[in-house]
């Protein structure tokens, strides 16, 4: 699971820089009309990312080996050791991509009905 992941944002990394061609061959647009897409990924992925190393308390050395920058939010701390079981962190991530997708519905259901009388509709 890991690899794949890995080759997957190693690909969106060096094929989606600024106004590059999608799949389909359309050129991806930004806001305002300008250079769209990805940009360069290389600084959130892989060994050279950023890492959370608290003034002091860290160092380069500290970072635990499975934390090699594979996954997005890896920023190398994990105090509780979550994750290194590798099938453990794939459930993690499918568990956290449910509760996000509940979480964006709640969202929803909370907003709609508040802008649907603003815009003219008769709820009672």
């Amino acid at each position: 699971m890991a690899s794949k992941v890995t080759t997957t944002m190693k690909r969106t990394a060096t094929t989606m820089k600024r106004g590059a061609k999608t799949s389909s061959g359309k050129t991806t647009r930004g806001w305002g009309g300008g250079a769209g897409g990805a940009g360069d990924l290389s600084k959130w992925y892989g060994a050279t990312r950023k890492l959370y190393l608290p003034g002091g308390l860290l160092t380069l050395d500290d970072v635990p080996s499975y934390l090699n920058g594979s996954l997005a939010g890896d920023y190398g701390y994990d105090p509780l050791g979550l994750g290194q079981d590798q099938d453990q962190v794939a459930k993690y991530r499918e568990y956290e991509l449910i509760h996000a997708r509940w979480a964006m519905l709640g969202a929803a259901g909370a907003i709609i009905p508040e802008g649907l009388p603003a815009n003219g509709a008769d709820i009672k």
